[in-house]
């Protein structure tokens, strides 16, 4: 936080005395600040009959000065004042960021203008006994008044362009001459500046005449091929693609049936499909006793007579018997096309049912099953 507080010396002083300086003490969170490069200016507003936190107007700004680490406020830079009551406050800008911080942070200092024994504070209204007083005055010191010796010529005093802050609108505009330490010859002119309101809205201008139309764009590169390389040529420029296709490989024609061979396979299947209807027909006979093998030999497994056991194994062996005499191979179906006609590969005609040898080999296994049944009963 930060804080102003002025020294007791000098927190009143009278009217027309230019020869006082007001010391203040500027404080950041209990530090003295660093005002090296820094712009200082005093902020002075009308404090008559008013509370800390409710100020008057803003009347005028004075240029701040370092000392020993205290910030001076001279009475002559601040001549213009009449005598009453004012509050001000420190404002101080760094030079390379224009930003300013300002002390104290919350109300003010204060200071006092007396007025003197003469009471002029207002030149419209200056009593006629003043006015008599400040006659003989005059009157006398003109009299005492003597040409003296030629002084030495003066010093023209140099003045730079400091900084210039943009003030919001309603802002009163300000302005300082700080001197340089270095050459208290030289000041440094700062200003402060509202910023002006914002202008109404011009006027729409009229729309601009449309554009020719654009010149014509040189003619492109055709491509070509170079009969020699066979490469894509882009003007002159060799591209390195090729514009032919690969040779392909020949093909195998021995993977491949001949239209001879085909027909002749058909031919085949047509004529010995009365044989493979048989063949189907009995393979689905052999399939539907072996079903029928395998109830009986559930229900043999299952049964506790001895009589219909032995009858039932009579039976088992009349049927395996059967089974075995229709499971016999029969010729097989020969092809009149030749091997040298056949294609390179051919696969065999499958069925989901099972063979009769299949069949015969299913009915022994259960015959043998059903006699260890037999002894077992026995």
């Amino acid at each position: 936080m930060r804080t102003l507080t002025i020294d007791d010396n000098w927190k009143d002083w009278k009217f027309g005395d230019t020869d006082a300086v007001m010391t203040f003490n500027a404080q950041n969170d209990g530090q003295t600040p660093d005002f090296t490069n820094k712009t200082l200016t005093f902020k002075i507003a009308d404090s008559a009959a008013s509370t800390p936190d409710n100020p008057k107007d803003y009347v005028a700004s004075a240029a701040g000065y370092v000392e020993n680490n205290k910030v001076l406020l001279k009475t002559e830079d601040v001549k213009t004042l009449t005598p009453g009551t004012y509050s001000v406050e420190l404002w101080v800008m760094d030079n390379s960021t224009e930003k300013n911080a300002i002390y104290p942070s919350k109300s003010f200092a204060f200071f006092s203008i007396e007025e003197n024994t003469m009471k002029v504070s207002d030149i419209t209204n200056v009593p006629s006994k003043t006015l008599e007083a400040i006659y003989a005055d005059l009157k006398q010191q003109v009299g005492a008044i003597k040409k003296g010796s030629q002084g030495e010529p003066g010093k023209t005093p140099k003045i730079v362009i400091g900084s210039v802050t943009k003030l919001s609108p309603d802002a009163q505009p300000s302005a300082t001459l700080v001197p340089l330490q270095s050459d208290p010859n030289t000041y440094t002119l700062n200003l402060q500046l509202p910023q002006g309101m914002q202008g109404e809205q011009g006027i729409q201008g009229l729309p601009g005449t449309p554009g020719g139309p654009g010149l014509n764009g040189n003619d492109g590169l055709t491509p070509s091929i170079d009969p020699k390389t066979k490469h894509w040529m882009i003007g002159n420029t060799d591209t390195g693609i090729v514009a032919e296709g690969q040779a392909g490989k020949d093909a195998d024609v021995s993977k491949f049936v001949t239209v001879e061979q085909f027909n002749a396979l058909r031919q085949t299947a047509s004529d010995n499909s009365t044989e493979l209807k048989a063949l189907q027909d009995s393979t689905n006979k052999n399939s539907e006793d072996l079903s029928n093998l395998k109830d009986q030999v559930n229900t043999l497994q299952n049964s506790t007579n001895l009589d219909e056991i032995k009858s039932q194994i009579a039976a088992l062996q009349t049927t395996v018997k059967e089974l075995q005499e229709a499971g016999k191979p029969t010729t097989p179906v020969k092809s009149d096309t030749p091997a040298s006609d056949k294609p390179a590969t051919s696969e065999p005609v499958k069925s989901d049912a099972p063979t009769s040898a299949d069949s015969a080999t299913s009915a022994n296994s259960a015959s043998t099953s059903d006699t260890s049944a037999s002894s077992a009963a026995q």
